[in-house]
């Protein structure tokens, strides 16, 4: 039967500069695609236990049944992989065009397996590798990266690389792939160790339909959909179609819920100066979309530097917004921008690394850290790009801050950790969980760390959800998170699903693959996957203990705005037993025999 899915990846022993198609086995095409089909591979083929910066550990890079076909917003490829941030098992996205070219190869995915001998560039062409010396580039920049690989080897490679931040193996280096990154982490960290700078990625090969006239007309109903939601002047789409991310700024200040000053405050008087309207009236700029897209959320904005250099750079986007913005108290749009350029030119992920330096900041606020030369200061343009170059660089105080807010706050002491905006190390984003109830318990029960994405924020800021109950909440969280896994296996962009009806996955899945999926079946896919990532933590180490919240979080917030709020201790434990609970899970959060059983993985346990 014809069918979206190759089901073929290829495999790539750096070690051996060998690579061979391996036909995906039945076990893992049961997963679907994506977040789902890179799960099950890790798990199968990874110890939980390695360093995440051996060679034994992989690199898992997954495609979709819907990518690289007219289906609208399905450009995302994932990486899985364990990750050297938080010790957890990670799924990291970008989107993009590097998903479709993977898919344009014949390909569902391709594993990096081992380490290189020497710092190395991959050329895939359709199921075929080169490897190149990577000499040229070392310690280049993303973008000067991506283009020796272009200019060098052809135009019409997708690319993938890592700055200096990845070869230095900083904790939150993320991988770029040209306007888009997989942020979250540090996968870019786990490319460095096995000394990949870059990866050139070619396909010829069409992807095909089960069913063409069937997936056209879908197709053609969620692009209506989409164009509608898109012209709505509110609506979270059309509001981030004409403004980017940072358009829905004004709406979470105004709801004292935009972390400010280190998560002191839940609002911040500067914020109209770096949101996304203000860098749309005041900053030449041009609209950019994922392959497939009508959205066009992203931005490529005009900007002059520090040193009055015109640049051009991406974003920022909402999260850097807050990350090198309101937590900074920086109120400065060219500041920010030049930030958030030179994050991706050093390759590291912006929310991990702007919530490290806050808490630097608040560290050196109560005299317990220090760095000669820079006045560490919140809104101190020298501290925040001083800070920022030497994470990336790890030289003085940035060797201990390039390993995480969490791991530098142990080795620091002086009872710094409760400082740390963090959940296994991995970096609070833009959304204050003293004020909302249900994102907190997702930031401490996410799987790979103060996760966003799976939060029940749209309803809580919004509204449709009291923010400050705790009531509910755990229901809700479960939902999200079972939800968004199940999407993530497709891989549909975040704000595809803001839009589209659930039935139209199973049906566009069905009119792509041949494959009858109801949304139940998929729904239980994804709970199937979150049970998955569980094992794996419990299995590398984590306990109960990595499922909480840093002391900050229950302490008042500060500022008219927030009216105070505070996460309390036993209401936050109360919930969380709750969470396990409704999970089924016993008490340490560990999944019951039932619960796996019920699953189908309860050998996952066992293994």
């Amino acid at each position: 039967m014809t069918s979206s899915l190759f089901n073929r990846m290829l495999r790539i022993d750096l070690g051996a500069r060998r690579a061979s198609v391996w036909d995906v086995s039945d076990r893992v095409r049961a997963y679907l695609g994506g977040m789902g089909t890179g799960v099950r591979i890790l798990c199968d083929e990874v110890d939980p236990t390695i360093d995440p910066l051996a060679p034994a550990n992989k690199i898992v890079l997954t495609v979709g049944p819907l990518t690289g076909t007219a289906a609208p917003m399905h450009a995302q490829s994932c990486i899985v992989t364990k990750s050297p941030l938080s010790g957890t098992i990670l799924n990291s996205y970008a989107g993009g065009f590097l998903g479709p070219e993977v898919k344009f190869c014949g390909l569902d995915g391709i594993i990096f397996e081992g380490a290189a001998e020497d710092w190395s560039i991959l050329l895939i062409d359709d199921d075929q590798v080169r490897f190149e010396s990577a000499t040229p580039i070392l310690g280049a920049t993303t973008e000067a990266a991506e283009a020796y690989v272009k200019e060098t080897y052809g135009s019409d490679y997708r690319t993938l690389s890592i700055g200096p931040a990845g070869e230095r193996a900083v904790a939150m280096a993320g991988a770029f792939s040209e306007t888009r990154a997989f942020g979250r982490g540090g996968a870019g960290a786990v490319f460095g160790s096995k000394r990949i700078k870059a990866v050139g990625i070619r396909g010829s090969h069409a992807v095909m339909t089960a069913d063409p006239a069937r997936f056209s007309e879908l197709v053609a109903q969620n692009m209506d959909a989409l164009r509608g939601a898109r012209a709505e002047e509110y609506g979270l789409v059309g509001i981030f179609s004409r403004f980017g991310t940072g358009g829905g700024m004004p709406l979470v200040n105004g709801r004292g819920a935009l972390p400010t000053k280190n998560h002191t405050y839940g609002s911040f008087e500067g914020a109209e100066q770096i949101d996304g309207p203000y860098y749309e009236s005041n900053f030449y700029t041009r609209r950019i979309a994922c392959f497939g897209c009508p959205i066009h959320c992203g931005r490529l904005h005009k900007f002059s530097g520090t040193d009055g250099q015109e640049l051009w750079g991406r974003g920022p986007e909402y999260e850097t917004m807050f990350s090198f913005g309101s937590n900074l108290l920086n109120n400065d749009p060219q500041l920010l921008a030049e930030a958030n350029r030179l994050t991706e030119h050093y390759g590291v992920d912006s929310l991990t690394t702007g919530v490290t330096i806050a808490w630097a900041l608040e560290m050196a606020e109560a005299g317990k850290l220090t760095s000669p030369g820079l006045d560490l200061q919140f809104g101190c343009p020298e501290a925040v790009l001083g800070l920022l170059e030497l994470i990336c660089t790890r030289e003085g105080i940035g060797d201990l801050l390039a390993n995480g807010p969490r791991r530098a706050a142990l080795e620091l002491g002086n009872d710094s950790l409760a400082r740390a905006m963090q959940v296994k190390n991995s970096g609070f984003a833009a959304w204050m969980p003293r004020r909302m109830k249900g994102t907190g318990l997702a930031y401490a029960t996410s799987n790979r760390g103060a996760c966003h994405k799976r939060a029940p924020i749209g309803a809580e800021i919004a509204g449709a959800m009291d923010m400050e109950s705790y009531e509910g909440k755990a229901a809700a969280l479960i939902e999200n998170q079972n939800v968004v896994n199940a999407i993530f296996t497709l891989i549909s962009c975040r704000f595809h699903e803001f839009v589209t009806d659930h039935e139209t996955y199973p049906a566009l899945i069905a009119a792509a693959t041949g494959q009858a999926f109801s949304w139940d079946k998929l729904v239980t896919l994804g709970e199937r996957i979150w049970n998955l990532e569980k094992l794996f933590n419990l299995k590398a180490g984590l306990t109960r203990a990595d499922d909480r919240l840093p002391g900050k979080c229950f302490e008042p917030v500060l500022g008219k705005t927030s009216q105070s709020s505070v996460m309390e201790a036993e209401k936050f434990e109360a919930m969380l037993d709750e969470y396990y609970r409704l999970r089924g899970w016993d008490s340490d959060g560990v999944p019951t025999a039932e619960k796996l059983e019920a699953l189908g993985i309860a050998e996952d346990a066992r293994e």
